[in-house]
Formats: structure tokens, C-alpha cells, sequence
């Protein structure tokens, strides 16, 4: 089957909080106006807090009838601004979508979890770690979890699923569409749309979309050249794609994510957490390799700092919650690699250790140089290291911004296929030396996948630096890569759509909105101008 069918709410429901009056939203609420990303819209007509799918539909209803357009906002831990309601009239929070998560077995034998769209990462974590949910098929023998672990976990998981969330164990698990089985969705016309993972599928390039009127829309699915990498630059469109695909990461332009059915794994038995400090960034993009390689190892992480990152937490020592971590580093170090590596029983622990010790001493490496543990507080010190750097980051940021207002870092997101992450690698470190700019790169190596981050100290800096970043974006796509890895497109990023695809790619994206929203109510402004 081929064909989307939504179905009428059978009555509305009213019953739920809203704030009308743009003084009262600006007085009350303005957080709602803004997201991680820092830009903000200066004001809306009305937010509405619906507690249940109904209610979501309800006010999209309202708001189409009376002519404006509605942003989703979710836990706005977002970077591309796409949660800013700019352009729009009225603001649908999914923040009280949220009920006891429900775990339940699939017909393959594997377990899912029934989620509004309003829970945390954090929240259905704690839930499936102490049996805080509903089990009506009985409780698994095995322990599990969801694998998607994105930084923020205050990150909402409707939102996670709108941008194909993704984070340090990509590398093994993938991204968020890899989990999603099934989506309730309010459509841009104020019906509901339920999907199940392979009922809908397109067929003979085509989805087709019943609308309210009985009439039968074609949605035309084009075959986008995907690169090879961890990419969420536009709609998903392949052929013979299934139908979920369509909304996972569509960044709530195509229709509101409410509720949601997510695959859940094993937990492995055991995790051995390893930090090796380097000499260089070479030296760490070698070690990512051969950990990648080596037939003993299953990272399900590789992440990476770099010289200037360590060099950061030094100078900033005093003032990270990492402190203790900071004054833990060895004084030669000037990069180094995470890695997260699950195992089963004893014998395959020292299979591991051998292969470590073989890599680091193939390398030059010292294991004296290195930070290893198996426990939650061992896992929470390495991580603390490494968000130590973006805070501190922002730490900088946020002192020029009081300069000068119109200042923000310039953070990149490309990935590049393995084969050329040391090229670009190198791409960044000529390009930044030659320009002088403060800078500090980190991030999720195993994927090919670095976070530049520009710290510019003027307006002619960051002018500067935005022309680096869409060079950076153009050597990324020649090399086989994406302009966005897992942060989207957003409002901010609307110029690298260009860079990815060609027109009629993007054109051909441009016609799935037309078709499925167009009276162009949903996130105006986020992934397309209006």
C-alpha cells in the first residue's frame, strides 16, 4: 500500500491551558521565543499547552481557520533556531505530551516502547532503568534501553524524532529513524495520522495522500543523493522509502509528531569506557581507525578532542564542573580519543585488552597516558571532560555577546566519509591557522563527523568566519559528505540546503510541502523561506 490516510477528530478538545496576547506571551513565556540556538522572535499572538493528540489537533484547527501559522516548540535544546517562532502567529508546546511509557513485544520478538512526544530522553531513561513503565505483554528478561543519546537529554523525544536525533553512539546504534516504529502525527489540516513501519511504502516513485476533501494527492518521491554519512539536510526521499521515513526529520514542517513506538535494545552485560591522550590529532585519527578495524573491537562510540579543545579545559580548569577531570590531564597531551566498547563475559574483557595494548603499541602510544573504568561514575567523568568543552565555549561566547550583542560561535556540522576524515581534518586546521581565528574542534570522529567551533571576537570575525564555514560546507560535499550531520537545517542553516542539493532536488522537497501543508501553517521559515 502507497497511500496516506488521515481520519477527522470525531470531536475537538478545548480543554487545555493556552496564553493569549503577545504582552502576556513576552512577559510570561518569553523562553518560548528562543532556543539553544540564541536567535529569537520578538513576539506571538497566543501559546497553547495541549495535554493529548486530540488537543494538538484541535489547535492546529483553530489556528487554520483563523489564518495564522503555528510553531512546534518541544524541549528547544535545538541549535539550528528551528523551534524560533518566527513568521508565526501562534506557538503548539508538546511539553505536557507525556504519559507513563508503555513496553510492549513486537511480533519479531523484539520489545518497543510506547511514548508521547513531550518525554525527555532523560525521563524514558530513568523509566526503563527502574521499571517505571507499563508491561502489558510482562517485563523482559533482558535489561534495555534506548539507545539514542543525544547531549541534551532534556531533549524532547518528539523533537528528536522530527530532526533524526543522533549523538555519541551513532556509530553503532545510528540515529533516530533506525528506532522509530510507528508515529501519530497531526497533519497540517488538523487530522490525525497514524503509521506503522512497513504498511506504507512509495510505489512506482509515489506516495499518495488522501486529503480532507476525498481527493487523492501524488506525492512524488524523487531519489535525493544521499551521502554516505550521518546526514539530515532535508526530506528523506528514495524510492520504495517507507512512509515513516517521511517525517523523521522532516523537522515538523510536514505534520506534528505526538506519539510514538520506539525499538528498544540490549543492554550489553558490560562496558569498558577508555580515553587515550595523544600527541597530536594524527596520532587520534589513527588510533579511531585501528579501533574501527581491529576484529575484537565494537566501539560503540569514538569521540575526539582536539589541541585547542585540551588546551581550553586547561586554561578554564578552575571554572568546568570537570575540574577534577581537567587536573587529571597529562601535561603532554594534545588530543585525545573516547571510545565505549560492550562487552559479554571475561574471556572477550581480555580479548580487548589484547587488542588495545597491540594498537596503542603499533602506534607509539603510552597506556600509561590513558583513563579506563566499567562503572556509571567512570562514564560519567569521561563525559563530563568532554562537555566541559562546549561550556566553556559558551562561557567566552556568552562574555562578548555583552560587548557586543550581534556575536555567536560558528559551529560547524559535517561529515565526511571515513576515507577523507583525514583530509578534511587537515581542510580545517590550514584553513583556521591561515585565518587567525580563535577556534576549537571536538566531536564524533568514529563518524567522520567534527564540530568546528568559531569564537569570533568583532563583527568583521564572524562575517569572517561564516565565509569559512560555507567553505568548509563545499569541501565537505566534495569529499562525499554532508552539510549536516545531525543538527538540520533550521531556520540558520537554510544556505547549505543549496550547497548539498541541486534546484531541482530542492524543488523537489519544496513540492512534498506544498502538497502536504499548503496553506504553509507548520514552522514557516524552517528549511525553506516562505
Amino acid at each position: 500500500m502507497n497511500e496516506l490516510r488521515p481520519y477527522p477528530l470525531d470531536e475537538p478538545d478545548r480543554n487545555y491551558r493556552a496564553v493569549s496576547g503577545a504582552d502576556n506571551v513576552r512577559q510570561g513565556y518569553a523562553k518560548y521565543l528562543e532556543d539553544e540556538s540564541r536567535l529569537a522572535a520578538d513576539a506571538v499572538e497566543a501559546i497553547d499547552f495541549p495535554t493529548n493528540p486530540r488537543q494538538v489537533a484541535t489547535a492546529l484547527l483553530d489556528a487554520l481557520r483563523a489564518g495564522g501559522r503555528v510553531a512546534v516548540s518541544g524541549g528547544r535544546t535545538g541549535i539550528t533556531g528551528a523551534a524560533v517562532p518566527i513568521g508565526a502567529e501562534r506557538i503548539i508546546s508538546l511539553e505536557l505530551l507525556k504519559s507513563t511509557p508503555l513496553v510492549r513485544k513486537l511480533d519479531d520478538g523484539q520489545w518497543a516502547v510506547h511514548v508521547g512526544a513531550g518525554l525527555t530522553l532523560q525521563e524514558l531513561g530513568d523509566a526503563l532503568a527502574h521499571g517505571l513503565c507499563e508491561y502489558p505483554d510482562g517485563k523482559p528478561e533482558q535489561a534495555l534501553f534506548y539507545p539514542v543519546d543525544t547531549t541534551e537529554t532534556t531533549a524532547q523525544l518528539g523533537g528528536t524524532i522530527a530532526t533524526n536525533a543522533s549523538g555519541a553512539r551513532t556509530l553503532f546504534y545510528g540515529p533516530t529513524r533506525r528506532w522509530v516504529e510507528w508515529l501519530r502525527i497531526v497533519t497540517p489540516d488538523g487530522r490525525l495520522l497514524d503509521l506503522r513501519r512497513g504498511q506504507v511504502a512509495a510505489q512506482d516513485g509515489a506516495l499518495r495522500y488522501a486529503r480532507a476533501d476525498g481527493r487523492v494527492a501524488r506525492l512524488d518521491i524523487s531519489d535525493l543523493p544521499m551521502p554516505p554519512t550521518k546526514h539530515t539536510a532535508g526530506y528523506y526521499l528514495r524510492p520504495g522509502m517507507d512512509a515513516v521515513d517521511l517525517f523523521v526529520g522532516s523537522e515538523g514542517t510536514l505534520g506534528i509528531i505526538v506519539e510514538a513506538e520506539l525499538r528498544l535494545a540490549e543492554r550489553p552485560a558490560g562496558r569498558l569506557f577508555f580515553t587515550q591522550f595523544a600527541p597530536g590529532p594524527d596520532a587520534a585519527a589513527e588510533l579511531c581507525a585501528a579501533c574501527k578495524e581491529h576484529p575484537d573491537l565494537t566501539p560503540l562510540a569514538l569521540e575526539y578532542m582536539g589541541p585547542r579543545a585540551l588546551a581550553l579545559l586547561r586554561s578554564k580548569g578552575r571554572q568546568t564542573p570537570a575540574y577534577m577531570e581537567v587536573a587529571r590531564l597529562p601535561a603532554e597531551a594534545e588530543a585525545a580519543l573516547y571510545t565505549e566498547l560492550p562487552f559479554e563475559d571475561e574471556p572477550q574483557l581480555d580479548r580487548i585488552y589484547q587488542a588495545l595494548r597491540n594498537i596503542l603499541g603499533s602506534l607509539g602510544l603510552e597506556a600509561e597516558h590513558s583513563w579506563a573504568g566499567f562503572s556509571e561514575k567512570d562514564l560519567q567523568q569521561m563525559k563530563r571532560l568532554r562537555h566541559a568543552i562546549p561550556e566553556a565555549i559558551n562561557t567566552i561566547i556568552g562574555q562578548r555577546k555583552a560587548q557586543a550583542a550581534e556575536l555567536h560561535k560558528v559551529g560547524t556540522d559535517m561529515a565526511v566519509p571515513d576515507r577523507h576524515l583525514k583530509q578534511m581534518m587537515s581542510i580545517y586546521r590550514e584553513r583556521l591557522r591561515e585565518s587567525g581565528l580563535e577556534n576549537v574542534t571536538f566531536g564524533h570522529i568514529g563518524n567522520g563527523h567534527l564540530h568546528v567551533n568559531i569564537l569570533p571576537r568583532s563583527a568583521e570575525e564572524l562575517a569572517q568566519a561564516e565565509r569559512l564555514y560555507l567553505e568548509f560546507a563545499r569541501e565537505a560535499v566534495r569529499l562525499g559528505g554532508s552539510v549536516a550531520a545531525e543538527h538540520g537545517i533550521g531556520r540558520i542553516k537554510k544556505p547549505f540546503l543549496a550547497v548539498q542539493y541541486a534546484p531541482e532536488h530542492i524543488e523537489a522537497m519544496r513540492r512534498i510541502k506544498r502538497t502536504l501543508d499548503p496553506a504553509g501553517i507548520l514552522n514557516p521559515g524552517v528549511l525553506f523561506d516562505d
